[in-house]
C-alpha cells in the first residue's frame, strides 16, 4: 500500500528542515538529517518523519518530527520533539517510529501508526486521516526491558 523512497523529494525535504529548524535544529546540522517518507497509492495521503542526532560536546542533541500530507498538499504535523540534549545513561526524551500507514479503522483512508520510546517505557499510537488532519485515535502503553 505504500511505497518508501530513498531519496527524500525536495520539496518534502525543504518542508521537514523548515520543521526541525523551528523545532531548533541549527543550520549546519542539514547533513546529517535522516528521512522516513511513506505514500499510500489508492488515498494520496503520506507521511513524513524527519528527525537529527548531532555531537554536542560529549553528549548529543537530538529532534524530530512526523508530518502527513494529503492529497492536496495540506501539511499536519502528527508529532515533533525540540531539539534536546540526550543523557545517555537515563534518557528523558520520546523518539518516534513510523510502524504503518494502512486502513486501521475501515472508512477507506490510511491511519498513521507510530510506535513511541522513552526509556523503559514503550506504546503504540494510531493517528486518523479521516477529518483532514491527523487525530489520536488509539495510545497502548507497554512496558519491557
Amino acid at each position: 500500500m505504500f511505497k518508501q523512497y530513498g531519496q527524500a523529494p525536495p520539496q518534502i525535504r525543504a518542508i521537514l528542515i523548515r520543521q526541525l529548524r523551528r523545532l531548533g535544529l541549527p543550520t549546519v546540522d542539514d547533513k546529517r538529517v535522516t528521512f522516513t517518507i511513506w505514500k499510500s497509492r489508492p488515498s494520496g495521503w503520506s507521511v513524513a518523519e524527519a528527525s537529527d542526532t548531532s555531537p554536542v560536546g560529549s553528549a548529543f542533541a537530538f529532534c524530530q518530527v512526523i508530518i502527513t500530507i494529503d492529497p492536496s498538499s495540506q501539511v499536519s504535523v502528527v508529532r515533533e520533539v525540540r531539539r534536546q540534549q540526550i543523557d545517555e545513561a537515563v534518557p528523558k526524551i520520546t523518539t518516534w517510529s513510523l510502524l504503518d500507514l494502512t486502513d486501521v479503522d475501515g472508512d477507506g483512508l490510511p491511519d498513521v501508526i507510530l510506535q513511541g520510546d522513552a526509556y523503559e517505557n514503550h506504546w503504540l499510537e494510531v493517528h486518523s486521516l479521516r477529518t483532514g488532519s491527523p487525530r489520536m485515535i488509539f495510545s497502548g502503553l507497554g512496558y519491557y526491558l
